[in-house]
């Protein structure tokens, strides 16, 4: 008797303890199972925190100053990542170039994100005719390749660090625009839509107080999982020369540079390669993880 006491007591404990973890604490819950996506998250941080502490630390005179002197030195104590054809420290430029690249990439997901999860979100709750000159509009942007895209506004407006994070975010919008019409669909006709709709509420409060915020996880999902293609893009961009004018540390504009020397040093572009590989490796993960703990049909 005391025995089945203890057990229907710790069963209920138990029980209590999962019915107070938020919507929030059972996305982290997930999420830690995932131990690739922690692996990512922690390699995120740790380049995050990096690019705050260069930002403050690093003088950037001092990395951008030439010095024939120091020309071409390979990988040492002194110089961890070898010197560049100026004599400029390439690990010092990684590190303070970090902030451009992570700056460029999230802040053209959060473009593409205003104007592509606005317009998505009108069209699933209008449908009709809006729906469709939207989708249309959307389907004509797809049909171009995303990088001649990219090239064509960024030539159109010139090199800078705002015209590059507006073209790669441009890029990305249509795809933001489907995945939150697709969201706003499967709860539009709910019944708490109903409900707000007889009470009285506007169609803007219905969107974005009702709708957007239960339809925002495939859009966090979609988000995450953009940041490391637009970092690739912005490099790309860089590497053309319609990036982040030289003589900025950018990983993309310090490949570009370098590209003339790969044959004979080619510690030039392992360096920057690797950055932009691990961080954008490291965003997909946190991307992968995030996307098996918040869809409730992947949970183990």
């Amino acid at each position: 008797m005391e025995k089945d006491k203890i057990n229907y007591e710790t069963s209920e404990s138990v029980s209590q303890k999962y019915k107070k973890r938020s919507q929030l604490a059972e996305i982290w819950h997930n999420f830690k199972k995932n131990k690739g996506a922690v692996i990512g998250l922690i390699l995120l941080v740790t380049i995050i925190v990096v690019a705050i502490i260069a930002n403050s630390t690093i003088d950037y005179n001092k990395i951008i100053k030439h010095d024939v002197t120091l020309r071409l030195k390979s990988p040492s104590l002194e110089h961890p990542f070898g010197t560049d054809q100026y004599g400029r420290d390439i690990y010092l430029r990684i590190l303070y170039g970090a902030r451009y690249s992570l700056s460029i990439g999230f802040a053209a997901v959060f473009v593409s994100l205003a104007i592509g999860g606005v317009l998505g979100i009108i069209a699933g709750y209008y449908g009709g005719s809006i729906e469709n000159i939207i989708m249309r509009i959307c389907d004509v942007f797809s049909s171009i390749p995303s990088l001649l895209l990219a090239i064509s506004v960024s030539t159109a407006f010139g090199a800078g660090t705002f015209v590059l994070m507006f073209s790669v975010g441009l890029v990305s919008v249509p795809a933001f625009a489907r995945v939150a019409r697709a969201s706003v669909m499967t709860v539009v006709d709910s019944e708490f839509i109903e409900a707000a709709r007889a009470a009285g509420a506007t169609k803007s409060r219905i969107m974005f107080t009702h709708i957007l915020p239960n339809s925002f996880a495939p859009i966090i999902v979609q988000a995450t999982m953009r940041v490391g293609s637009a970092i690739t893009m912005a490099s790309s961009l860089s590497f053309l020369g319609l990036g982040i004018p030289a003589p900025a540390p950018e990983w993309g504009g310090i490949l570009s540079e370098s590209r003339s020397f790969i044959r004979d040093y080619s510690y030039m572009t392992l360096f920057p390669g690797l950055a932009i590989v691990i961080t954008v490796l490291s965003i997909n993960l946190i991307g992968d993880g995030l996307r098996d703990a918040m869809d409730p049909k992947l949970k183990r």
